[in-house]
């Protein structure tokens, strides 16, 4: 048998339920109104936080700008050099991700700024992500390492690539004259000797045949890896990232700052290309 249950109350009590909901349901669209955004949270801990570009990026998101600067940065770009820069904003802090390590990009998006990209872990020591900023320090110089003064005198066994740089005529060794501080106010250049292995030799020795000349992400692969075929399409993502972990590799061995090279420079978009001194003395 069915059964009906009534509620009896006044009206008084009816209307005081009607209002307390309607009050709390404009409290809560008040509070999703007045949310507080990002920029509103960093300029609360610091003004000075607002006023310094700050990006952040991820594999779902991408670039994503973190405050006012931010914006205002990526707004007032160049047009004719708008989609070129916001390439290299996403190459820069891609890098930093995928590579699991800092990275610089001088001259961005002006010639007197610097953007530094700094990998965010998470669980498991995993990349969860990328912040990073724009600033008008330069980066110091990482430290170097002696080596036998009798191994820089063989100057007959080596290519000068520049005055900083020198490649072994037939051994996988190369020699680069980094700047070591010595006191808390005096540094002294030093030679310091690295190991190449294989394949950072072969990709190094075939930009030198070719410095100058921008060489395709595609070209370098396949000259490294030869067995493992190209696609009509371009490489594939496991493949691309194979190849900038080498690049990364190499630029650790060669650069005077592996942060800010300036011997293998990236080509964005196209791949990777060998700049040597004017000085530079041939083969």
């Amino acid at each position: 048998m069915d059964q009906y249950v009534y509620w009896h109350a006044p009206l008084w009590e009816v209307l005081l339920v009607i209002l307390i909901s309607l009050a709390l349901l404009g409290w809560l669209i008040v509070r999703l109104i007045r949310r507080t955004d990002l920029p509103s949270v960093l300029s609360a801990i610091n003004p000075a936080l607002n006023d310094q570009p700050i990006f952040f990026f991820d594999r779902v998101k991408g670039v994503t700008c973190l405050n006012d600067a931010a914006e205002q940065t990526v707004d007032n770009l160049p047009a004719f050099q708008q989609q070129f820069l916001l390439d290299v904003l996403t190459e820069t802090l891609l890098e930093a991700y995928e590579e699991a390590c800092i990275t610089w990009q001088p001259d961005w998006p002006a010639s007197n700024s610097v953007l530094v990209a700094v990998p965010i872990f998470g669980p498991a020591d995993v990349v969860a992500g990328v912040l990073a900023m724009v600033t008008t320090e330069t980066p110091l110089p990482p430290a170097a390492r002696s080596i036998d003064q009798h191994l820089v005198a063989e100057a007959e066994d080596w290519l000068v690539l520049s005055p900083t740089l020198r490649l072994h005529c037939t051994r996988p060794v190369v020699q680069v004259r980094r700047l070591v501080p010595t006191t808390a106010e005096n540094v002294t250049a030093t030679w310091q000797e690295c190991q190449l292995s294989h394949m950072e030799e072969t990709l190094l020795r075939y930009l030198l045949e070719h410095q100058g000349e921008v060489q395709t992400a595609e070209t370098l692969f396949g000259v490294v890896w030869p067995d493992d075929p190209v696609r009509d399409y371009g490489l594939r993502p496991d493949q691309r990232d194979r190849l900038r972990r080498l690049v990364y590799q190499l630029r650790q061995h060669v650069e005077l700052d592996p942060r800010n090279p300036r011997y293998v420079c990236t080509a964005h978009g196209v791949g990777y290309v060998l700049y040597l001194e004017q000085e530079t003395t041939g083969q």
